[in-house]
């Protein structure tokens, strides 16, 4: 188990403030130490959330945990499916081909985030990490060249200053880095609720898929995850309480296919919740950054949130790196703002869509819905484009002239870096790129940041609008 830093004091002065150990805050901590970064992770939780939400890996964050060595221990311990299936009752309306994508995962990853974040938590451990947990952040200014950011210890009461040259809010949807640094969260909520169950069970329904049962009764969305154990996501009424055993059982019964006899036998988990669709006015100011859900937050429909906030986190990792080490300039980090904000800006309208198309609730509009979905899945290039889309590997940043790849062979970290998250990658791999192996050499913080000095092998191409 990694340390989790109880027996050592925060430290006074880092590069980084990593604000939250969530999936997002552990890969953007695991990436910086892989890069040899000094930063320090603080979350307020005792441990790892046992009642999270996501359950879905896509390819594209595969491709980039590869990098840091988190996903093969990942997908040992999900289950792979060929596809996302929707379904009306016994009928296959239109299915996504994952298995046919150009990836070394050809595939969508059921797996919960809870797992997602213990392996991560473990392989931050064996870099030489660490997550301060029950410390939560009080307050955050700037503080020239940096922030300075004041951190309370839950357990003794003690308030320490840690002073940082970036600070990043890795700290959810109610995020205390983006309200202290005066960004605003445009959005609604949506006038639904939904409910998340993870239960064991027996049945005989479609396996090595991920299916969403368009029933007149409402939606549902049925996960298998290891063993016996089923992840469901289903579309209720406000007043609806926390399903117990009966309810998910009526669930089961009157939304999804009746000839898979499913016998619910022990509830694991359920909770209820309201959806938001939310982005931030920027997604950084000054030496501060927003990443993952404090960043966006919309429709679980499609499985994109979590893996759009790890694809965050790794695109400001390397930026963070190549601006500390003096590879590139400040100008650098200008662009994570441009490049992901746009991302976010279309995950949500897309996002959007899938929600208004998942959730109708008239017959005749239901009808029409499930018939023109059934005519799009025949044709082979739409089932391919929207595979593409859901599993993030359609991505590029800029205009048509700006997306060239980065020169793998230059990278003086080797190709990983630049392949993965500058971009996607600038050559195609045989298979996945193997793990970095052994923690980096750690190195004390840079403070104030060591002046930007010429690169004289470029490692990366120049994203739009920035010069090296």
């Amino acid at each position: 188990m990694p340390n989790s830093g109880a027996s050592s004091p925060l430290p006074s002065t880092t590069d980084v403030l990593i604000v939250g150990a969530g999936p997002t805050g552990l890969a953007l901590a695991c990436a910086l130490r892989t890069l040899g970064v000094d930063h320090v992770v603080i979350d307020r939780a005792a441990s790892t959330a046992v009642h999270s939400r996501a359950a879905a890996v896509h390819a594209r964050t595969l491709e980039s945990l590869a990098a840091i060595g988190a996903a093969e221990p990942l997908v040992a311990l999900g289950r792979p499916g060929d596809s996302f299936t929707v379904r009306d009752g016994e009928r296959q309306v239109l299915t996504t081909p994952f298995n046919e994508l150009d990836t070394p995962y050809p595939f969508v990853l059921a797996v919960p985030q809870q797992t997602t974040e213990e392996v991560l938590e473990e392989r931050l451990g064996a870099l030489g990490g660490r997550v301060y947990r029950r410390h939560t952040l009080l307050d955050l200014g700037e503080l020239f060249p940096g922030v300075n950011a004041l951190v309370t210890d839950d357990e003794t009461g003690e308030v320490r200053s840690i002073r940082a040259r970036y600070a990043v809010g890795c700290d959810g949807l109610h995020s205390t880095v983006r309200q202290k640094s005066g960004i605003a969260f445009t959005g609604h909520d949506r006038p639904q609720n939904f409910a998340l169950i993870e239960f064991s069970m027996e049945w005989s329904g479609p396996e090595g898929e991920i299916s969403f049962f368009f029933s007149p009764a409402g939606l549902l969305a049925v996960s298998h995850l290891q063993g016996d154990t089923y992840r469901v996501v289903a579309l209720v009424d406000d007043d609806t309480p926390t399903p117990d055993l009966e309810a998910v059982q009526h669930l089961l019964d009157t939304r999804g296919p009746s000839a898979a006899g499913a016998k619910v036998k022990d509830l694991k988990m359920a909770s209820t919740w309201r959806v938001s669709h939310r982005l931030a006015d920027t997604f950084g100011t000054g030496p501060v950054f927003l990443v993952g859900d404090a960043a966006h937050v919309h429709s679980p429909v499609g499985a994109q949130g979590m893996n759009t906030g790890l694809q965050d986190a790794f695109n400001l990792a390397w930026k963070l790196a190549a601006v500390l080490d003096g590879t590139a300039s400040p100008a650098l980090l200008h662009t994570y703002d441009s490049e992901r904000r746009p991302m976010a800006q279309g995950l949500l309208a897309f996002a959007n869509q899938l929600h208004d198309i998942s959730t109708m609730d008239n017959p005749d509009s239901m009808r029409l819905r499930n018939d023109v979905l059934s005519a799009v899945g025949k044709i082979p290039e739409a089932r391919a484009w929207l595979a593409q889309r859901l599993a993030q590997l359609s991505i590029v940043y800029g205009s048509p002239r700006a997306r060239s790849r980065p020169r793998a062979n230059a990278c003086p970290r080797g190709p990983v870096w630049p392949r993965v998250w500058a971009g996607r990658w600038c050559c195609r791999p045989a298979r996945t790129p193997p793990p970095p192996s052994g923690p980096p050499p750690r190195r004390p913080p840079r403070w104030p940041s060591p002046p930007p000095r010429a690169c004289r092998t470029p490692c990366w191409s120049a994203p739009t609008g920035t010069s090296r």
